[in-house]
């Protein structure tokens, strides 16, 4: 649906890029993306490798406290709550494309600076926290520039082929870091995965470029005046997010820690189980978005919060290994159809001028839940059990899709009013 027949491939590059994205039943990319998903996808083998095995080195290399590295890492998340709505706002003002070089272009520095923390506590777990609040500006600005380039009813297709190629990264990036290491090291493997994020900075640098904003017109000055903080539709969609990822946090983060202490899962098998996850996304995230985009809106919210948390529940009947492989597959699928869907109708709901700072705050409402989900689930298991973690999982996805539910019937169909943007100002 993306095809434009006067758009020519492009480089060598591109095309194979296309036709691996084509065979994971993806259709043709919008050519003002291309170039974003490209650089995304080789920033993302960077911090996917970086994000795997900087908590072992901070246990194997610094000698850290179990307990340090875990509240450095619960603020790692925290920060990025706030840096991801501000740099979005800064690139509705600056632009995307500066303010992705720049949040780039920091964590690629902040990932050489570990080459240099040795074997000092203190530097190595402030680096780990300096970390959390440099990608989320780059992500909102990612996000509205996607939203910026394609049309209203077709953003959800181009979040998902995103999604895609992260995915990809996900699974190629925590065995390259590994290489590295086995190689050269720490040192070795921090320097390499600071160049591969360079890589990705020249990249954005010489392909990526603003699209002309689409709608701007319509919104007009009466959009332009108005704030995130008083839109109510949008902050009642923001807890809806809010509350069916902080499910998916929760769980996602217990999970491994129920299937091995709980119910006696071989760790090895786990490490293959939590594999599933890319997996599953690469192949069949854009078929589930295009059976997605059959149902209404409200019905796939209920889908996808019903497969976020219901699952889980399934443990009350039964433990085994099989159940635990059927509910991280089950499970996927919610996120599958969960992820970008809130996406693109967060991208529908902003005002056109404010779009950056919208998807910022949608960045850091996710944020939130990853900050909390998974301290609240240990918490919830410490005190009473793991059953009270699966119904309490199931029971806040369903107040998120009630949430959800209940904002998107104040708001006109993107897809049939033709102009999200202006039906958000009559609204």
């Amino acid at each position: 649906m993306y095809k434009n027949v006067n758009q020519p491939e492009g480089s060598l590059a591109t095309r194979l890029g296309l036709r691996v994205l084509r065979l994971f039943g993806l259709p043709d990319v919008p050519p003002d993306i291309r170039p974003l998903i490209l650089a995304t996808a080789v920033q993302g083998l960077a911090t996917s490798g970086f994000s795997a095995y900087v908590t072992i080195w901070a246990i194997q290399r610094l000698h850290a406290a179990a307990g340090a590295v875990g509240v450095a890492l619960f603020i790692r998340a925290a920060s990025g709550i706030g840096s991801g709505y501000l740099g979005g706002r800064l690139s509705d003002r600056r632009g995307r494309r500066p303010v992705i070089l720049a949040s780039w272009l920091a964590q690629a520095v902040c990932i050489a600076a570990f080459t240099f923390a040795g074997g000092h506590v203190l530097p190595g777990l402030a680096l780990i926290v300096a970390f959390g609040p440099l990608g989320p500006p780059g992500s909102a600005a990612s996000s509205a520039l996607i939203a910026d380039a394609v049309p209203a009813g077709e953003r959800k297709s181009a979040f998902a082929s995103m999604r895609v190629l992260r995915s990809m990264s996900v699974i190629l990036g925590p065995p390259g870091a590994a290489l590295l290491v086995a190689v050269g090291g720490w040192p070795t493997m921090f320097a390499g995965l600071a160049t591969v994020s360079l890589a990705a900075v020249v990249t954005a640098r010489l392909l990526i470029h603003d699209p002309p904003r689409r709608d701007s017109a319509a919104a007009g000055k009466e959009t332009a005046d108005r704030t995130l903080w008083r839109d109510g539709t949008f902050l009642l969609f923001l807890s809806s997010i809010t509350l069916i990822t902080l499910t998916l946090a929760a769980t996602d983060r217990f999970l491994p820690v129920a299937a091995v202490s709980s119910y006696h899962l071989p760790v090895s098998a786990w490490g293959a189980l939590i594999a599933l996850n890319p997996v599953l996304i690469v192949l069949f995230q854009a078929r589930a978005t295009r059976f997605g985009d059959r149902l209404p809106r409200q019905a796939l919210v209920i889908v996808a919060a019903t497969l976020t948390g219901g699952p889980f529940l399934l443990f009350l009947l039964n433990t085994s290994a099989a159940m635990i492989a059927a509910v991280v597959v089950l499970s996927t699928f919610g996120e599958i159809a969960w992820t970008p869907t809130a996406q693109a109708l967060a991208a529908d709901l902003a005002p056109a001028p404010q779009r950056g700072a919208y998807l910022g705050a949608f960045d850091g409402s996710v944020s939130l839940a990853y900050a909390v989900g998974p301290l609240a689930a240990l918490e919830i298991h410490a005190t009473a059990s793991d059953a009270v973690v699966w119904w309490s999982g199931a029971g806040v996805a369903a107040v998120g899709a009630v949430l959800a539910v209940a904002a998107l019937q104040q708001t006109s169909d993107p897809r049939s009013a033709g102009d999200p943007v202006a039906a958000t100002v009559e609204a």
